[in-house]
């Protein structure tokens, strides 16, 4: 039997795993100080293994700026690699836990800052009562980490991964509407239903996170809307709202309790399933 191994599998092979967690910290972060911080090491260590690994390789990995590394060709061409060995190691070490069966260590969640607050919080607090061995690493991100690159052990989120070595459930159904502050209603008034929102100002996530918003908005179609503001994050944009900036689709179940919002058109409503994702080493782990 023979094997075809690439140039790049080559050198992949001459990095072991410390050598690659200093390659992907830098890969992914761009800059000593933030791949040190990842890394919980100084910046001249993180300096000094990179360039002893491209010395050991005798290619290099990185285009250097002042403020920033790039991947070369080759780095592009190894990251995948890399990451490979990353996902073994992350499997490993999860296989090695299973053979505890108490409710103890670590849980890495990724999610989004509102569903944080809505319900992973809370349900941390009554996790924590009856576990309190247990500990938690919340991330939050709109663009939420695909797990079986990373640690993260699961993700609450609103947009089905595509990923499917993943195990995905529906966890619910919530519903989104349009609101605004007092003072921006009397100021602009209330729109006018299938009006394009015209002569409005509207908070929007940006177009390459959520598309479809920029066609319908919340069942309002639109066509060259009068986008104020863009933010990644639903509480920035119930911040603006509240401050009077403009009309925001915001989950209901936020925004009804603040006494600072109105509901806009509530006749109009979108539906945003929320996605449970957990990494396929965790299903039968009891921790």
């Amino acid at each position: 039997m023979s094997y075809n191994i690439q140039k790049s599998d080559k050198k992949c092979l001459l990095m072991n795993w410390d050598d690659t967690r200093f390659f992907l910290a830098l890969a992914r972060s761009g800059t000593l100080r933030k791949a040190a911080m990842e890394l919980h090491v100084d910046q001249a260590t993180v300096g000094r293994r990179i360039q002893a690994l491209e010395e050991s390789i005798n290619s290099k990995l990185f285009i250097r700026t002042p403020k920033h590394f790039s991947l070369s060709t080759l780095g592009e061409e190894l990251l995948p690699n890399a990451i490979d060995i990353e996902n073994a190691i992350h499997a490993i070490n999860r296989k090695v836990s299973k053979g505890d069966d108490s409710l103890s260590g670590n849980v890495s969640i990724a999610t989004t800052d509102t569903m944080a607050e809505a319900f992973v919080i809370p349900a941390l607090k009554v996790l924590r009562t009856q576990h309190p061995d247990i500990t938690i690493k919340l991330l939050t991100a709109v663009d939420i980490e695909d797990i079986s690159y990373r640690s993260a052990d699961m993700a609450i989120r609103g947009a089905r991964p595509e990923e499917e070595t993943l195990v995905i459930k529906r966890l619910a159904t919530i519903e989104m509407g349009l609101y605004a502050a007092q003072e921006y209603v009397d100021r602009k008034g209330i729109p006018v239903q299938d009006s394009q929102l015209e002569g409005h100002d509207l908070l929007m996530f940006p177009r390459d996170l959520v598309p479809r918003h920029w066609d319908s908005f919340c069942g309002e179609k639109i066509n060259n809307p009068n986008v104020v503001l863009q933010s990644n994050s639903q509480m920035l944009i119930r911040s603006a709202a509240r401050n009077g900036l403009g009309i925001g689709l915001l989950s209901s179940f936020i925004a009804e309790k603040d006494p600072e919002l109105i509901r806009i058109l509530p006749g109009n409503k979108d539906w945003i399933d929320i996605w449970l994702v957990l990494h396929p080493d965790l299903k039968n782990q009891q921790k």
